[in-house]
């Protein structure tokens, strides 16, 4: 929800003030952020000689609820607290359950109140079904942290942290560069910071020196097909058709002749979204709406908007009209087989 605080924020201020309730489920895409919460509960709590005994892993998605509340009943050896970690279960999933495995269910959820403070039983999923009776258990006898995707400065820290670890340092703006290039946050992108820690790993190894430029990230990093709209639009604005053009056959070579016609009406959809979006916030800026308010008025990424308006800096609002239509337009001439995909499109790009 808008406003509350990044489940990461929440994280660390527990960490900090080092007091963990009895239940806690950590959920959400962002799985990086779930691993390393977890590592850091583990080393908060547990000792390292007596892990093998104090740390107790359920990783069926089935498990036996007498078991684990023996776990969780059973005082930790050397440790400040037991660390008792289910993973997946399905007591929180869509599935309602029947007979035995609905009665297991329900005792799992009654059980919680009951978690003793010597023990932390800790609960790790990708989602969760928030009906669920086990869900509103957490809620009321713990905590529960949806690990989505992170803010931008949240987004640095991580990539900062990372490169000093390996020795390496890198500037604000390279960072934001890779962080743009591979569009994650973005609406619609599957990019998480698992990937991007690969990909960091990556930049770490291929450069030479001890910065990381915006070079080296693009070296190692594929771009988001939205920034790829960003930067053919923008060449094409400024008047620089060659550098559209070359940037559209950049992003296809390599396809195979079946793949390029869907990637053509893919890099059309992109065209017409961020066209479509420049369009509407022209227009209520030009009504008088705070343009610092439009991202969350148009219910948009502030960034692919801050980049969509800056791509599109010198063209009216009738400009960007005619190009909105241009643009819907060639799905028609493609489809009714006027004129290649291919041809098209680079056609709109020298029009533009």
């Amino acid at each position: 929800m808008r406003g509350e605080e990044h489940a990461f924020r929440v994280f660390q201020k527990m960490l900090q003030s080092d007091r963990f309730p009895s239940v806690m489920l950590l959920y959400g895409p962002e799985d990086y952020l779930i691993r390393w919460a977890g590592e850091e509960l583990e080393n908060a709590l547990i000792h390292p000689a007596a892990a093998a005994l104090d740390r107790i892993v359920f990783s069926e998605r089935r498990i036996d609820t007498a078991e684990l509340i023996a776990a969780c009943e059973t005082l930790p050896v050397m440790s400040k607290r037991r660390l008792v970690i289910v993973d997946d279960c399905e007591a929180f999933g869509t599935s309602r359950g029947r007979g035995t495995e609905a009665d297991d269910h329900a005792q799992l959820a009654d059980y919680m109140p009951s978690v003793p403070e010597s023990t932390l039983l800790l609960f790790r999923m990708e989602a969760v079904d928030k009906r669920t009776k086990a869900y509103r258990a957490v809620r009321e006898a713990g905590i529960a942290l949806e690990f989505s995707a992170v803010d931008r400065p949240i987004l640095r820290g991580f990539v900062q942290k990372q490169l000093k670890t390996a020795g390496k340092h890198a500037s604000r703006q390279a960072i934001d560069s890779l962080i743009d290039r591979t569009g994650y946050g973005q609406k619609g992108s599957e990019y998480t910071l698992t990937h991007l820690m690969n990909d960091l790993a990556k930049a770490i190894a291929y450069s030479a020196g001890t910065e990381i430029t915006t070079d080296d990230f693009d070296a190692v990093t594929a771009a988001e097909s939205q920034s790829d709209a960003f930067a053919l639009l923008e060449a094409a604005f400024s008047g620089d058709k060659a550098r559209a053009l070359a940037l559209w056959k950049q992003h296809r070579s390599g396809l195979l002749p079946s793949e390029a016609d869907r990637e053509v009406f893919r890099m059309i959809a992109l065209i017409c979204s961020q066209l479509e979006m420049t369009l509407v916030a022209r227009e209520r800026i030009d009504e008088g709406q705070n343009p610092g308010d439009l991202a969350t008025v148009m219910g948009v990424h502030p960034f692919r908007l801050r980049k969509a308006l800056e791509t599109a800096k010198g063209q009216s609002t009738q400009s960007l009209a005619k190009n909105l239509a241009g643009a819907y337009e060639l799905e028609v001439q493609i489809k009714s087989g006027r004129m290649p995909a291919d041809v098209a499109l680079e056609m709109f790009i020298a029009c533009v």
